[in-house]
């Protein structure tokens, strides 16, 4: 990501003054009730917090894909934010870039004399962009506020969020009562349902409103953030209406900047169940109530393209036929939600641990010696985030949840590093539908992604800019960022397409939506690339994500490792897919020729893999990005697995990466980088690298509501909660067709495991995989009958298998052994390891 001063909106600064103090109070007292028995119970998968939120950050997450409820639980002034997927405020019409192809000569010219800087200011000149542009910024649609009045202390506070059913529950008790609030996104009713309880009758005083997002309440008094966002609200968002009834409370405002095809106002409408007491609408559109003895609320919220035609009365019309029956709701939610998370479970002897708050779990934790409890509960969150925030739209930088109009990069869909990494454990954490989330948005995409091809590069075929929202042009450039230069995105893309088909064996996927996308970004290729002074392939003008080559003023560049790896991976796939499928014989020798002409990896003076495959260009490897070690995100091309001085190259710049930036890195800016390192260290079967990368990732990006962040303990994002799990499990399970690695780069601390559900490429389903020091036992079970290779890192004294038609042998070395399995059948293969 740019470092833009976006980011400095998201400092955080202490609670102090008016409610700060109150809640400090609260928090106080919290700690000194903590000897008091737990008044929550602690869910089997999830976690209990003792402190409630101090910004929307530290909120409990809930959500179905497509609606997001973010509870703050607090005890007297609670505020839940309510997000939608598609709420992407209009900022302006789209701008598209003008056709500047006929100069593109030009900027080739100067890139090959040097002359980077011109090269970058020449492109953006004709962009006729005045700087850097967003697309539409993803914001919160507003706050249900509950004003609870409270008698005495506050004691025995705690909440909880379930993994397993996506309930947060908030309890606490007073003078007058136990009082509990219990909340959920239902998948199978598509609304938010809240309960709000006490244990003794007529106590529940409450005031109910729908309200916009209140900028005060964003980073704790931070006065930039206030300005910022309150200006935003100001010049973006107009006529507020909120209402209620006896029964409900609305919502709607209208969106000053509105286009052609963009959201034009939002809509909400929540239907209220009341029990006992007194209910009084009020003017200002809140709902006072009085001695009540439960509550129960249903709310949905639209964006409304359609400004002439409210859904309103939609909404009530849906609402009103939901059951009084919260027991009964969460049941019918639970069942499709717990279906996609309970697939799979890690133990790595976490224990009683689980049983501990977070704010003590994350206290513990060190770099020395992470807490075993902690790491299962994070890999835990980060599956269910992911689940949560993927609906017919992949997670953007903040998933589906958000609570500032100004949020960071605009919480859009950023590709050169940041989506790649929220997705990446959706098929090997046995998700695969939520992939299709991915491949359709990007599909959708493909209109202006041609223009972007055709304008900037006059070529056929796709280019995916590294940022989108609601439409795909490239306006993310500027002098100082060469956004326009970059050509990997679709490629990379492409990598998710064919990936899901290699994961699930869907053909018809392959057919109709994997291969005619690789055949889209395999043309632009064909048009982009020329042949230079050795006869290798020129990838120019080009950007290796957001970095400066070491010798150079400026991020305009060319051959940068990431377009080639990109490129080679493209072409090789689209082959492998095109002969599967007996499609495209005059196209394969085409890509054959191209694959033959690509430049080859290759090592600085040093003995660190090259950013860019040119000596005209150093590398600079203090940098948040990675992107030279593409190649080895997900897996390990022939041409480095056969070659002992390209496998050093990576690693060491793995390493100096870790010791160099990483080490004395106090912001901890940019988290998914420590993911890019993980990932590749782990491909290349470093259990000692893979580990440095997850203890950072454990101790320094999330917080006590298991809400992963982008930097140190702050900046909301889900960037990690995808791509931690995703490490972890290449830590224990790699694979590729015909071929699954076993604890590839188990470190040292792990003597002890057991992982269940992961998902291999083949169609293989790894029900279990149990591991000690002197043996592993897994459970497989594949689609499709198959003889497979089996490999650990250490030589295997001895294989026994169990299942009806699987049989075991020897291969080519001491680490391996054959294994074929029978379709559609349980397989227990048991290997002893040589001590």
């Amino acid at each position: 990501m740019p470092v833009v001063n976006r980011a400095k909106l998201n400092r955080r600064r202490p609670v102090s003054g008016g409610y700060g103090l109150l809640l400090a109070m609260s928090i106080f007292i919290t700690s000194v009730d903590r000897s008091a028995a737990d008044p929550l119970p602690v869910p089997e998968r999830g976690f209990i917090s003792v402190q409630p939120a101090r910004t929307w950050e530290e909120g409990l997450l809930s959500g179905n894909g497509t609606i997001g409820a973010n509870a703050m639980g607090r005890t007297a002034e609670e505020r839940i934010i309510f997000t939608h997927e598609r709420l992407f405020m209009p900022m302006g019409a789209p701008v598209m870039p003008p056709d500047q192809s006929a100069r593109l000569f030009e900027i080739r010219k100067l890139i090959d004399q040097g002359l980077y800087k011109q090269a970058t200011n020449l492109q953006f000149d004709l962009s006729g962009q005045r700087s850097f542009m967003y697309p539409d910024n993803f914001v919160p649609a507003f706050d249900l506020t509950i004003k609870t009045r409270q008698q005495g202390d506050v004691r025995n506070y705690s909440r909880s969020v379930d993994f397993q059913t996506g309930e947060a529950t908030t309890r606490w008790s007073d003078d007058r009562a136990t009082f509990e609030r219990r909340l959920f996104v239902s998948r199978a009713d598509g609304v938010c349902v809240l309960s709000i309880s006490a244990s003794k009758p007529g106590c529940l005083d409450c005031r109910l409103k729908l309200e916009p997002r209140e900028p005060s309440e964003e980073f704790n008094g931070d006065s930039d953030v206030m300005k910022h966002s309150r200006q935003a609200f100001r010049e973006h968002v107009a006529n507020i209406r909120s209402t209620s009834t006896a029964e409900s409370l609305t919502f709607r405002n209208d969106f000053t900047k509105a286009y052609p095809g963009s959201i034009h106002m939002l809509e909400g409408f929540a239907r209220v169940i009341v029990g006992g007491g007194a209910r009084n609408p009020e003017p200002d559109g809140a709902l006072d109530l009085k001695n009540a003895d439960r509550i129960l609320i249903f709310l949905d919220l639209h964006p409304i393209r359609n400004p002439d035609r409210s859904e309103m009365k939609a909404m009530e019309a849906a609402l009103a036929k939901l059951p009084d029956d919260y027991a009964g709701l969460l049941r019918r939610h639970s069942e499709p939600h717990g279906r996609l998370f309970n697939r799979v479970r890690l133990d790595l002897g976490g224990g009683d641990d689980h049983k501990r708050p977070t704010e003590d779990l994350i206290a513990e934790s060190t770099y020395e010696k992470p807490n075993r409890a902690l790491i299962e509960k994070q890999f835990d969150a980060g599956r269910y985030n992911i689940i949560s925030c993927t609906g017919e739209l992949p997670p953007n930088l903040q998933g589906v949840w958000g609570g500032t109009y100004v949020p960071g990069w605009a919480s859009d869909y950023t590709h050169n590093g940041n989506v790649p990494s929220a997705i990446a454990a959706n098929l090997m954490g046995n998700m695969p539908e939520l992939t299709l989330a991915y491949t359709n948005y990007i599909e959708s995409l493909t209109p202006w992604m041609e223009i972007n091809a055709r304008h900037l590069f006059g070529a056929r075929g796709v280019v995916l800019p590294s940022r989108t929202s609601t439409h795909g042009f490239n306006n993310a450039l500027a002098p100082d960022f060469a956004g326009g230069f970059w050509v990997a995105g679709a490629g990379w893309a492409a990598h998710f397409f064919y990936d899901y088909y290699l994961y699930t064996g869907d053909r018809e996927f392959l057919a109709n939506h994997a291969l005619p996308f690789m055949e889209k970004v395999a043309l632009f290729f064909e048009d982009y690339l020329y042949e230079g002074p050795d006869g290798k392939w020129l990838f120019s003008p080009t950007q290796s994500p957001e970095n400066t080559p070491g010798n150079s003023k400026s991020q305009g560049s060319f051959n940068a490792t990431m377009d080639v790896a990109v490129a080679k991976e493209l072409l090789t796939n689209a082959i492998a897919a095109s002969r599967e499928l007996g499609r495209n014989p005059d196209k394969i020798p085409v890509w054959e020729k191209m694959l033959a002409k690509m430049p080859e990896y290759a090592a600085d003076e040093r003995g660190i893999i090259k950013e860019w495959l040119t000596p005209r260009l150093a590398n600079n490897d203090s940098h948040r990005h990675s992107s030279q070690l593409y190649p080895l995100y997900d897996g390990m091309p022939d041409e480095i697995a056969k070659s002992p001085e390209l496998r050093a190259a990576f690693r060491k710049s793995i390493e100096f990466k870790l010791d160099n930036y990483w080490r004395n890195n106090q912001q901890g800016f940019m988290s998914f980088g420590l993911v890019q390192l993980g990932q590749a260290a782990a491909s290349l079967g470093e259990p000692d690298l893979a580990y440095r990368c997850l203890t950072q990732l454990v101790n320094r990006y999330w917080l006590n509501n298991l809400a992963s962040m982008h930097n140190h303990r702050s900046l909301f994002n889900m960037d990690i909660s995808g791509g931690m799990p995703s490490v972890i499990i290449k830590m224990l399970v790699a694979s590729e067709p015909g071929l699954i690695r076993l604890l590839p780069a188990l470190p040292k601390d792990w003597q002890n495991g057991t992982i269940t559900g992961v998902l291999c490429r083949g169609q293989i389903h790894m029900k279990s995989l149990r591991w000690s020091p002197t043996e592993i036992e897994c459970v497989l079970s594949s689609k499709a009958g198959q003889t497979i290779t089996l490999e650990h890192p250490t030589a295997i004294s001895k294989i026994s298998v169990a299942g009806s038609g699987a049989k075991a042998g020897d291969a080519d070395a001491p680490n391996r052994r054959m294994l074929t399995l029978p379709a559609g059948q349980d397989v227990t293969v048991k290997l002893d390891l040589q001590q």
